[in-house]
């Protein structure tokens, strides 16, 4: 390492491969101290003139801007602003046609400019403390300096410490026919490029820096070497295109060679021009951004070649006029003989990396003639390419196998195209090409970024959703914990509501069967019980009668209240009597007439019910094999022990002694208990009767089967309704003998209906008698 430094720094040079040595056409050019052309009417200034990204725009249409005022800004190294080269006012921000072969409209800022100029303020320059290698990278930032060689890489993101830096070049070379724009620059200005390259040395740190001219420049040699210092190498190199390419400079001052997909950093190494250098030095020490550059006016038409300083934004039409031999529609070339291209329009403006205009006389298009495949281009090419495959490769559209061949690599000198005997224009297909491997290139890494963030959703979905499912077991888990708790401190709900099922199921009531072989609740349990809780309430009533009559005064009070609840019913009941009580005078004569109907009624009730009882019908015994029609006769016989109810009642009323009887020693009293009791009585019958009426059909047929249990059925409901009229009858007896002597005699009228079936009765009870008495002779037998 140390001997290929030392190498260096005793002058060694090495040579590449490759490389044409064109006429340069310089020697007619004027590289005196250039002059600065007048400003022109309007400026378009084009908002990115860099490789990287564009600012953010600072001002609008309307406004008055100053020279050197910035038009854009950025805080990142890959978007140096850009500045107004004249002061004027805004008059559109819109795409305008740029310097470029594609004639693609950019964004640009046209400004009318003032007849009288008028400056910013610029930042103070970095002295003393404030001159650091961060300060002066965000001062090259802030004046928009980009590479000036042709490139236009953003100058302070390239000098940005990354590594140990062992070769600083400062390229002076300047190798393609008609520019002299760096050869003039390092004739005049060349105490101002050494001062650039100091602040350069200052950032980088370098083991070595070395400044490039060839060999054809002596001036410019000489004014370096008067201007430089022993950390500054000024060194004269073989004039050859193309010298002035940074890979190429690179091998010739070093003997390394960059490799494909490396950089010279990577190596160690930087390039940088000396218009970049010279623009370093008015940003730091003079606070003035990049505005204007010195640009090459040349050709066959120009009348006088020279140098001129051009403000940055100037349209091409204004850079030549009036410096022609003659009025000229050739189109402009931007750039050299070798590099440049022709541009669409001379509307277009000066760049930042615009070093040379050529206006020659309209030329002939060359007829390209089929490749002859003599390999001169091989031979020519300096990055060691081969342009006869890669011309195929272009023209069949095969971009995979061109980038196979490394066509990416192609400098695009033109040494091929200059030597090629057939005259094709190689560099246009190579162009061609690689604007469509780029055009992939980025429609392929906007689907890989879509496809990142394709992923990156997914897996942010599939993420949020283990976190929910890890959620929800987490609550399940709280939940189940909290029921855990809450079970331990209270009993489970569902296994008491089991339990309290299951007690009642011990506790309900036993069947048994019946002597029809029904099986039914046995509820003897609960009416014992029921009977204690009735025996034990009325003790207890008992218990409190007795205290209360303990206390004469008590009984006293209780007996009068008795007394006057009794008369206010007895007042209440009046009201609904029927006609013959309000037809008594006195009240004892109408309660004997009630019990006497009610004491006629009962006898004659019991005596029908023991008859219906006792008579059978043969039919329903016969019948009984159909359970409807036996269904039917049993509904007839309970209709019909109805009717004969309702005439015995009728007849016991029409009973009545003409003239009342006088009774007990409180009439009141006794009427009420006779209403009370009478109408009682009717309403049982008429109970009885609606259910003797109200037979469902299918208990009937169910009981129909078997005669005896239809009979049965309507002893129990006439039982039922005799048991109820018996005790009203009683009553009605005891009232009765107490006022016999009061009631006329009057006959008896005795109903044909009543007698017949009492007579029918009868006879079925004889009946019936001898029939069980037959069963258990037989029986015996």
């Amino acid at each position: 390492m140390v001997a290929w430094l030392e190498k260096i720094k005793q002058g060694f040079t090495w040579n590449y491969k490759g490389g044409v040595h064109p006429s340069t056409n310089k020697q007619n050019i004027n590289c005196d101290k250039p002059e600065t052309i007048d400003n022109p009417a309007v400026i378009s200034i084009p908002v990115q003139q860099h490789i990287g990204s564009a600012g953010k725009l600072l001002v609008e249409v309307g406004d008055k801007v100053l020279r050197a005022q910035a038009l854009t800004e950025s805080q990142f190294f890959q978007a140096p602003p850009v500045h107004a080269s004249c002061s004027g006012e805004v008059i559109a921000i819109e795409p305008r046609i740029t310097a470029h072969a594609s004639a693609i409209p950019e964004l640009s800022v046209l400004i009318k400019v003032d007849k009288t100029q008028q400056d910013a303020v610029l930042p103070a320059a970095l002295n003393g403390e404030l001159l650091t290698a961060e300060n002066i990278c965000q001062r090259v930032h802030q004046s928009g300096i980009s590479g000036m060689g042709g490139a236009g890489f953003p100058t302070a993101l390239k000098i940005t410490p990354h590594k140990a830096l062992d070769v600083l070049i400062i390229n002076g070379a300047e190798c393609e026919p008609y520019i002299s724009a760096d050869d003039c620059l390092m004739r005049n200005y060349a105490a101002e490029i050494i001062k650039g390259v100091a602040l350069l040395q200052k950032v980088l740190q370098p083991a070595i820096t070395i400044v490039a001219v060839e060999d054809d420049k002596p001036e410019a040699i000489k004014a370096l070497e008067e201007n430089t210092n022993d950390s500054i190498s000024i060194r004269s190199i073989p004039t050859k295109y193309p010298s002035g390419g940074e890979k190429q400079l690179i091998q010739v001052l070093t003997g390394k060679e960059v490799g494909a997909k490396q950089l010279p950093i990577d190596l160690g190494m930087l390039v940088q021009n000396v218009g970049t250098a010279y623009a370093i030095h008015r940003a730091v020490n003079h606070g003035e951004p990049l505005i204007s550059r010195i640009v090459t006016l040349a050709g066959d038409l120009v009348a006088t070649p020279s140098n001129y300083w051009v403000p940055v934004g100037t349209r091409v039409e204004d850079v030549i006029a009036n410096k022609l031999q003659a009025a000229s529609e050739t189109p402009t070339i931007m750039g050299g003989s070798m590099m440049g291209f022709m541009l669409p329009s001379n509307q277009a403006p000066i760049v930042k990396t615009t070093n040379c205009l050529i206006v020659n006389h309209p030329q002939a298009a060359q007829k390209e003639s089929p490749c002859i495949r003599c390999g001169e281009c091989a031979q020519a090419c300096p990055m060691g390419l081969l342009p006869q495959q890669l011309y195929w490769f272009a023209q069949g559209d095969e971009l995979n196998k061109a980038r196979d061949f490394n066509i990416m690599d192609c400098i695009e000198c033109g040494a091929c195209a200059f030597v090629c005997p057939s005259e094709i224009s190689l560099v246009q297909h190579y162009r061609t090409a690689k604007a469509k491997i780029k055009a992939e290139d980025i429609a392929q890494k906007e689907a890989d970024v879509a496809k990142l963030r394709f992923d990156a959703r997914q897996a942010r979905l599939e993420n949020d959703k283990l976190e929910r499912k890890a959620k929800h077991q987490q609550a399940a888990l709280r939940r189940q914990a909290q029921t855990q708790t809450q079970a331990d401190d209270k009993p489970d709900p569902v296994a008491a509501a089991l339990a309290r099922v299951k007690k009642a199921k011990s506790e309900a009531p036993t069947a048994k069967q019946t002597d029809t072989g029904e099986w039914v609740p046995d509820n003897q349990a609960a009416i014992a019980q029921r009977e204690a809780r009735k025996a034990q309430k009325r003790q207890q009533q008992e218990n409190s009668s007795a205290k209360a009559t303990s206390n004469p005064a008590v009984a006293a009070a209780i007996a009068r209240a008795k007394a006057k609840k009794e008369s206010t019913t007895s007042d209440e009941l009046d009201s609904t009597t029927h006609s013959d009580t309000k037809t008594s005078a006195n009240p004892a004569v109408a309660a004997a007439i009630a019990r006497a109907k009610a004491k006629k009624l009962a006898s004659e009730q019991q005596v029908t019910i023991e008859e219906a009882n006792n008579a059978e019908p043969e039919e329903p015994v016969k019948s009984s094999a159909n359970p409807a029609v036996a269904a039917a006769i049993a509904r007839a016989k309970a209709k019909k022990l109805a009717s004969e109810q309702q005439v015995a009642t009728e007849e016991a009323h029409n009973a009545e002694p003409e003239e009342p009887v006088k009774s007990s020693a409180n009439p009141a009293v006794a009427a009420a208990i006779a209403r009370a009791k009478a109408k009682k009585l009717s309403s049982e019958q008429q109970v009885t009767t609606e259910e003797a009426s109200n037979i469902e059909p299918e208990e009937a047929v169910k009981s129909s089967a078997n005669p005896a249990v239809a009979a049965a059925i309507a002893r129990a409901k006439a039982k039922k309704s005799a048991a109820a009229s018996s005790e009203s009858a009683d009553d009605t007896e005891i009232r009765k003998d107490e006022n016999s002597q009061a009631i006329a005699d009057k006959p008896k009228k005795v109903n044909p209906a009543v007698a017949a079936a009492v007579a029918r009765a009868k006879a079925k009870k004889v009946a019936e008698q001898k029939q069980r008495e037959e069963n258990e002779s037989n029986d015996n037998n």
